[in-house]
């Protein structure tokens, strides 16, 4: 019997945490430290700014405490109240323009570390989710906790396929060029497999239909195709 939508989606689930928690490991030992060499004196770049964004927040916070104390002392006046409001939000505003021109020499290469991080969670998730489900010829730990196996027209080439190439090349690849757009295709993505597992007789989903692959719950099969 084919597996349903929450199977298949916990399965994948874990493997994701799997990749995610090593390539996560591998940033904290090396990577990081790989990325920052990449911005020119970036520990001095990242002090300044979070020291910018520091003053940013006490000054907001003594505006927030003047404009309490002129709430209390209006003791209700609402003509009071209102030019209290009013003389709040031109003070938060100057602070406001003064902080974006205090930040932006820093705002180049911080963005570019941002992105080099992005580009390097993507790539390197892509790499690994590769190894971990071409070693395992499809039979990951996700799969195995809940219970599937893939059967079919099973082979290296198509697992890659199947579990690489339609399922997590297009957002990889997106993620990196536009974060935004990356994240809106994951959940279309998503749901595209939701409606198919949903209304589809076999419960597949595109890439199952066109590699000729179902996911199987493993109690209603003794004969392992991988």
């Amino acid at each position: 019997m084919n597996a349903g939508f929450f199977k298949r989606s916990f399965s994948t689930l874990i493997d994701l945490l799997i990749v995610f928690v090593i390539v996560y490991l591998t940033f904290i030992l090396f990577g990081r430290s790989v990325l920052r060499n990449q911005i020119p004196d970036f520990d001095r770049v990242n002090d300044f700014y979070q020291e910018v964004l520091e003053v940013y927040n006490q000054d907001l916070e003594v505006l927030s405490e003047e404009y309490s104390a002129a709430i209390t002392l209006a003791a209700g006046d609402k003509e009071k109240e209102a030019e209290a409001q009013l003389l709040y939000q031109i003070k938060t505003d100057i602070i406001r323009n003064q902080n974006t021109i205090d930040i932006e020499p820093f705002n180049r290469p911080l963005t570019r570390y941002f992105m080099l991080n992005i580009s390097y969670y993507a790539i390197g998730f892509l790499i690994l989710m590769t190894i971990y489900t071409l070693a395992l010829k499809g039979r990951t730990v996700g799969r195995i906790v809940m219970g599937l196996e893939l059967k079919g027209s099973v082979h290296i080439v198509s697992v890659f396929f199947h579990d690489i190439v339609f399922k997590y090349f297009l957002i990889v690849l997106l993620l990196v060029v536009n974060l935004n757009l990356g994240i809106i295709v994951f959940f279309l993505q998503i749901l595209l497999d939701m409606i198919m597992l949903s209304i589809s007789r076999k419960k597949a989903t595109l890439r199952d239909i066109i590699l000729k692959i179902t996911v199987e719950k493993k109690g209603y099969s003794h004969k392992s195709t991988i």
